[in-house]
């Protein structure tokens, strides 16, 4: 008889930045991608902080167990096709394809998510260091910690950029958010740097066409 020998499938940690690269091309990507989560979440409010080497988006959504974190770094998730609507609001989800944590490691050097929710007292935070990360080809795990859950927290996610190589323009990601994002919604409010962000209107008179 012929031998049976087992080869496995690898995929190249290299190939899966590329591919992040690709499709969250700019930092303003990646910003719209982690409000669309918090949106999907059931937030009502997300605050978004930048600075020249730091980005932080944290939200008052549903949050996430143990269970929702590893379907968070699942490659390709199909949470989302399989629960098109959120929980708690039943919204259409506009959450794309959650890989855009791992274009992180190409314009920054730390991405950090700290959540917390209420219902299952539970709290943790993952710290996705991009060097470490990168350098270990055999191991793809990240460190996740488990924290005493405190009663002063309900229910969030904050993701923390650091170490940014190219820092953003708050103006930009403002006018990126009015352009790509449900803005004018009286239940969901965005916030750049303390300040809200609101729908443009352009004044004038309609006219059928």
């Amino acid at each position: 008889m012929p031998e049976i020998i087992s080869i496995p499938v690898i995929f190249d940690k290299s190939h899966l930045l590329t591919i992040g690269e690709r499709l969250y091309s700019t930092s303003l990507d990646l910003i719209r991608e982690l409000v669309s989560n918090a949106y999907d979440a059931d937030a009502t409010r997300v605050d978004i902080a930048i600075s020249p080497r730091e980005i932080s988006v944290q939200d008052n959504g549903s949050g996430m167990d143990q269970r929702a974190l590893l379907q968070y770094f699942t490659i390709v998730s199909q949470e989302k096709r399989v629960h098109p609507v959120s929980p708690r609001f039943q919204l259409k989800r506009i959450g794309e394809f959650g890989i855009g944590k791992f274009s992180v490691l190409s314009i920054a050097g730390e991405f950090i998510i700290e959540t917390w929710q209420a219902e299952t007292q539970f709290r943790a935070r993952v710290v996705f260091d991009a060097a470490r990360w990168s350098n270990e080809h055999e191991n793809w795990s990240i460190p996740c910690e488990i924290l005493p859950f405190n009663s002063a927290y309900s229910h969030g996610t904050r993701v923390t950029i650091r170490n940014i190589k190219k820092p953003l323009d708050p103006t930009n990601v403002v006018r990126h958010i009015r352009e790509r994002l449900p803005i004018g919604r009286e239940d969901f409010h965005i916030f750049v740097n303390g300040a809200e962000v609101a729908a443009t209107t352009i004044p004038g008179k309609r006219f059928p066409v």
